[in-house]
């Protein structure tokens, strides 16, 4: 089995719905739950890894489309738009982190588990794996879309965009297999300062557009108008909010990013979100505000529509060579960006699995007069005789090896509303037996690429993809589950008073956050619907 470290549980069971102290280490806050522990030797990140980690989950293919933000509702209204997102994108990061401190959770999955139930684990995983899935096949929609021109410009021939999609797919499977987001920080470092190249040549031709002499000669359609304080319509704010959100979301890889984190105080942690945010923020509005600025009331849904291939007549050099190489690192920050949600993916998927593997394993043992650890369905007998790396104690392990699960006294009656528990863990779940499964590891991934691949085949562009997971999942995601985890966690904690820490301000918060998405949701599906 594994070896376990030693941790301290002040209460073996609560006899109220607060959840047990746990204490690791002098730094850590008495009332966390840190997985691993606070100074464990296999928490290998830093700030400056952990925060390009989450700007490269943010900054993604939904980025191409903020322009159009701009066009449809002007700058000053986007202008605040987008900072009220940020900061519903900040607070509800801080929110799961705190909830995974609270109840001992290392997935956003767990982190519902602890608040809803072992039921909501497994929702909550498959919503995560659809929607990363709609992501991930809109990022090879756009990987095609913009490689083809450049592969056919450079090789002077007409290459099939499908193929070339397959080639770049194939070179990326070794980063797709890669089962930590550590192990793609270098993927973060070049994704970022790719998309910065094309983010550069955005405000440098809008820029040069709106101090040009000649605007009103060259664009005397008015097709160049940019509208600082327009009054948007109450169907350009719908078709805008969803894409706002799709362009911060990366609350699925929180979790992930706290249990690598060194010294995981609740300031560091805190910190690492906001400097993620804050930059990621600043990238994208620069990056929106130039492209609008270049191409005015003209704004396509994806700015690179824009930006043609071949010279125009009276270009200037430099800004063509700039929007080449722009277009060329917008690509390469896609490609890059693609592992980070594939991770992700697969981890909701075996997550599942994982829920599936536990559950069995509790009904084996409650209904066995005898242990009989050798008995298994034909599923997981698949599992076991694939895995070549597995050892006597994998084919044995159960449970209670992995993680207990503790109740508040007088919940655990199944007909009772499942309210704040606790899970105890001495390691990520990302340990546990099915995500170390060598069959189930690259099963999946290859299961998650191929489907992807096909769906991106199958659809001619990316735009009804963005606006219906942005406004139906995404706002679930992103806002709607990590406030609604906070309210039920957070609500059991014992005020200051009372010698608890509760945050009765954040909780404020999270109940405003929480009416105002479920409120958008529903309009801006009814919306995308229509």
């Amino acid at each position: 089995m594994k070896n376990y470290q030693s941790i301290t549980i002040k209460d073996e069971v609560p006899t109220s719905n607060f959840t047990p102290i746990i204490t690791t280490d002098d730094d850590a806050h008495p009332e966390d739950h840190l997985v691993p522990p606070f100074d464990s030797d296999e928490r290998p990140s830093n700030l400056f890894v952990g925060s390009f980690n989450l700007i490269a989950t943010i900054i993604g293919g939904a980025v191409l489309s903020l322009p159009i933000v701009f066009q449809k509702c002007g700058i000053a209204f986007t202008t605040l738009a987008m900072m009220l997102s940020a900061y519903m994108t900040y607070m509800s990061l801080v929110m799961l982190c705190f909830c995974s401190r609270r109840g001992g959770g290392s997935s956003f999955g767990e982190v519902v588990r602890s608040a809803f139930g072992e039921r909501a684990e497994e929702g909550v995983s498959w919503l995560i794996f659809v929607f990363l899935m709609f992501v991930i096949t809109g990022y090879m929609v756009l990987i095609r879309d913009i490689w083809t021109p450049l592969v056919r410009e450079v090789f002077g021939m007409d290459v099939d965009s499908d193929h070339i999609l397959l080639a770049i797919v194939g070179l990326l499977l070794p980063f797709l297999f890669q089962r930590s987001l550590y192990a793609l920080r270098f993927n973060c470092y070049v994704g970022s300062a790719s998309i910065f190249v094309l983010c550069i040549a955005l405000c440098r031709g809008g820029w040069q557009r709106i101090t040009s002499q000649s605007i009103s000669d060259e664009h005397n359609d008015g097709g160049f108008d940019i509208e600082f304080f327009k009054i948007p319509s109450a169907q350009d704010i719908m078709f805008s909010f969803p894409i706002v959100t799709c362009a911060f979301l990366c609350q699925f890889n929180i979790i992930s990013i706290q249990n690598a984190l060194r010294r995981p105080t609740r300031k560091r942690t805190q910190n690492l979100v906001q400097y993620a945010v804050g930059g990621s923020f600043l990238i994208m509005y620069m990056f929106g505000l130039g492209g609008y600025l270049y191409a005015g009331s003209r704004t396509e849904g994806n700015i690179l529509l824009n930006v043609p291939m071949a010279r125009q007549a009276g270009e200037d050099e430099g800004e063509y060579y700039l929007f080449l190489l722009g277009r060329i690192g917008c690509g390469i920050t896609i490609m890059f960006a693609m592992p980070m949600m594939a991770l992700p993916c697969r981890e909701a998927l075996l997550e599942v699995v994982d829920v599936w593997f536990h559950h069995s394993h509790h009904i084996r043992d409650e209904t066995a007069e005898v242990p009989t650890t050798g008995e298994e369905t034909c599923c997981w007998k698949l599992f076991h005789r694939c895995n070549k790396s597995e050892t006597d104690q994998d084919a044995d392990i159960t449970t209670e090896d992995e993680f207990k699960e503790i109740l508040p006294e007088g919940l655990d009656d199944e007909n009772q509303i499942h309210i704040s528990s606790v899970l105890i863990r001495h390691d990520p779940i990302q340990s546990d037996y099915i995500f170390r499964n060598t069959f189930a590891h690259y099963g999946s991934t290859l299961l998650i690429t191929i489907t992807c691949y096909l769906g991106a085949v199958a659809v001619s562009g990316v735009a009804v993809v963005w606006s219906f997971i942005g406004s139906s999942m995404g706002i679930c995601i992103g806002f709607i589950l990590p406030c609604g985890c906070f309210v039920v966690i957070e609500s059991v904690v014992p005020t200051v008073a009372r010698g608890g820490d509760r945050q009765c301000k954040w909780l404020r918060i999270a109940w405003a956050i929480l009416v105002f998405s479920i409120v958008g949701a529903t309009v801006c599906t009814i919306n995308s619907i229509a």
